[in-house]
């Protein structure tokens, strides 16, 4: 059984970022490409990728096809809540690109409205599918580590100059970039006890925030997640420390990397580290001696959100990120912007 999907927003999110990995996939057919104003050269580009698409300005047309089954909001974050709200409205299925929503609030209201229509709705968190998320998921599971005692995650850049933008939290990078690296510890832990917060602007005053530094803290972990636009040489994009060892990811998943170079899923090597780029384990083993090896890294493939939606879909299997991580991921992205930083936030049960 094939869906039809259809895409709201026709700009480098979903020219980048969805399009070449749903257009190689069996289980999608995409029929409809919604942007309020017409791009003619784009739409030819398309048209020849895309056989049978149809580009409109219309979202209600679009909306009122009965045959679309599922719609992709790939636009400003302000507009997400809006334009989710009117897909669900028409019973489609919904998958919103990151961060979900402005608020919690408006979080909660389209999970509500869901429900109600019957489909379902999904946050785009396509970097649970990035190659070091998912070695750090395997090392832990190994048992290697032995107990966890301390996580630290680093999405950092060198982009040290800065254009002015309007000072609003949906712009900056906590819910930019945070958005996935509070996913991903809300992915392998669950709710922390208490989160803190120091949320900054660094590099023009008047700007959206371009630097965080969260630490969340658990009852016997604590995890530290980290963003700099002006970091030359950045830090390891993982360190996990257990009472038995130490894992150490220094490269992040080379997607983004490969798509920017018009390198495509499905191609050979696409999303795929060198040995190079893998992961240095240090433990020691049960016979008490330190081993010092290399792990390689699973294939990252953000086709496989899609693929899973679909399941979810088609056959009732979980969403690949629940209503519940949904949730908390808004409500701690929203909190972090409740008090002057920095300060420690309780967060609630």
């Amino acid at each position: 059984m094939r869906l039809q999907i259809g895409f709201i927003g026709f700009g480098k999110s979903t020219t980048r970022y969805h399009l070449p990995y749903v257009m190689i996939e069996d289980n999608f057919d995409v029929t409809w490409i919604y942007n309020r104003t017409p791009k003619p050269d784009l739409e030819t580009t398309y048209a020849k990728k895309i056989p049978g698409v149809q580009f409109t300005t219309d979202l209600d047309r679009m909306l009122k096809d009965q045959d679309l089954q599922v719609v992709v909001i790939n636009t400003p974050p302000a507009t997400h809540f809006t334009y989710a709200l009117r897909a669900l409205q028409h019973g489609k299925h919904v998958l919103v690109e990151k961060p979900f929503t402005v608020t919690e609030q408006e979080t909660i209201q389209l999970f509500e409205v869901a429900h109600q229509q019957g489909v379902k709705l999904l946050a785009y968190q396509n970097r649970r599918f990035d190659s070091d998320f998912q070695v750090i998921e395997q090392v832990i599971r190994s048992g290697k580590l032995g107990r966890l005692v301390e996580v630290v995650s680093h999405f950092d850049l060198y982009r040290p100059e800065a254009v002015p933008a309007i000072a609003q939290k949906e712009n900056g990078a906590l819910y930019g970039l945070g958005v996935h690296t509070i996913d991903q510890i809300v992915a392998l832990f669950g709710k922390p006890d208490r989160v803190g917060y120091d949320i900054r602007t660094v590099r023009l005053s008047g700007n959206p925030d371009d630097a965080f530094a969260l630490d969340f803290y658990y009852p016997d972990l604590k995890v530290s997640v980290r963003t700099s636009h002006v970091a030359l040489a950045g830090a390891p994009r993982w360190m996990v420390h257990g009472t038995n060892g130490t894992f150490i990811k220094q490269h992040i998943d080379r997607q983004e990397l490969d798509l920017k170079a018009n390198y495509f899923p499905g191609e050979e090597g696409f999303g795929e580290d060198s040995e190079d780029d893998y992961g240095r384990l240090l433990y020691h083993d049960r016979h008490g001696h330190l081993q010092d090896v290399r792990i390689p890294s699973p294939v990252g493939d953000y086709g496989k959100l899609y693929r899973a939606f679909y399941d979810s879909i088609v056959n009732e299997a979980p969403l690949p990120v629940s209503e519940e991580e949904t949730k908390l991921v808004a409500h701690l992205m929203e909190q972090g912007f409740s008090h002057p930083s920095p300060f420690i936030l309780e967060i609630r049960k």
